[in-house]
């Protein structure tokens, strides 16, 4: 217990920022200058906060000074070590669109196919916020009031500014996440990625949706691959019998444009010192089978009453 007479000494501030291990840090801003998501963001960063907090923000988010970043609708909360023992809660916060309005801006992304097709194809067009306009939104925070920045930091701030370095370093992360994934800024804006495919996929199913060009939904139909085969000895007795819907069916067999395809994708026999040409035997088998069949699907002409079986027998002269 600490004594009265000997009261606590005030923890001081080290010379510089205490060292984080497996701290989330970005190589640097590089990427996020270079993609269009990420820059609407820097933009918002340049416009708040002060040179000196970008730089110092940018110094800590390489070193990886932050403990955990956390992206939620409409908040990204951190924690960022400085110089003190205890980590800075620092926070960005921005509008989250409600249910009704995500239904409203998904339907107007499912009627346009442009946009649809690739935000299906997981593609961020850099239109998109032409979609957002209608309804008076923005997906991407405009104006540096747009966004709210808080950290517990009692360092000083510029008037009428809430930045300090630790949440200019939060941004800088949150930047270079954009740049990564585009798509981060719809969590942050209130909804989760696969919700927004999924609806998007469903009204684009609907009949009457889109330009037309989209399947109308209709209810599963078991297929064959789906249906659970009969026993073998259930269909023994009926095995060669034609299927139901069969029986006038008629079709007019023709001669393939290449003349034993088979037999040429298998090449050459592999047997060696056979007495008979395998592959030379089988073509003639194939070609008395053939001719039969055409014969007995054009009506009996010369050689009529001839059965399948003399006929194989002439030809080959087995």
């Amino acid at each position: 217990m600490q004594s009265p007479h000997f009261p606590k000494k005030p923890v001081e501030k080290t010379k510089n920022p205490r060292r984080v291990r497996a701290g989330v840090k970005i190589p640097s801003n590089e990427r996020a200058a270079e993609s269009w998501a990420g820059q609407r963001w820097l933009r918002l960063i340049e416009a708040g906060a002060s040179q000196e907090a970008q730089v110092e923000g940018l110094e800590y988010a390489k070193l990886g000074q932050t403990r955990s970043v956390k992206i939620e609708p409409g908040k990204v909360s951190a924690l960022v070590q400085g110089r003190m023992p205890r980590a800075y809660r620092v926070t960005i916060e921005l509008e989250s669109f409600s249910r009704e309005q995500w239904d409203k801006i998904i339907q107007e992304m499912a009627g346009q196919a442009r946009y649809s097709a690739k935000l299906l194809a997981g593609e961020l067009p850099t239109t998109i916020e032409e979609l957002f306009a209608p309804f008076g939104l923005h997906l991407f925070p405009v104006e540096p009031t747009d966004i709210k920045t808080d950290c517990n930091c009692d360092e000083p701030r510029e008037e009428g500014s809430t930045w300090c370095k630790h949440s200019a370093c939060v941004a800088m992360i949150v930047a270079d996440k954009l740049a990564e994934d585009p798509w981060t800024i719809f969590s942050l804006r209130g909804i989760d990625r696969d919700d927004l495919v999924e609806q998007l996929k469903h009204l684009r199913l609907l009949p009457g949706s889109g330009d037309g060009s989209a399947p109308v939904y209709s209810p599963h139909i078991e297929s064959i691959e789906t249906m659970a085969p009969k026993p073998l000895e259930e269909c023994l007795d009926h095995f060669w019998d034609p299927s139901s819907g069969l029986e006038h069916l008629h079709l007019t067999p023709e001669k393939p444009a290449v003349s034993h395809p088979l037999l040429r994708r298998l090449g050459q026999s592999p047997f060696e010192g056979s007495k008979f040409p395998l592959v030379g035997l089988l073509a003639t088998c194939y070609d008395v089978v053939s001719e039969q069949v055409l014969t007995d699907e054009q009506g009996p002409e010369d050689g009529a009453g001839e059965t399948p079986e003399e006929g194989f027998e002439d030809e080959s002269g087995l």
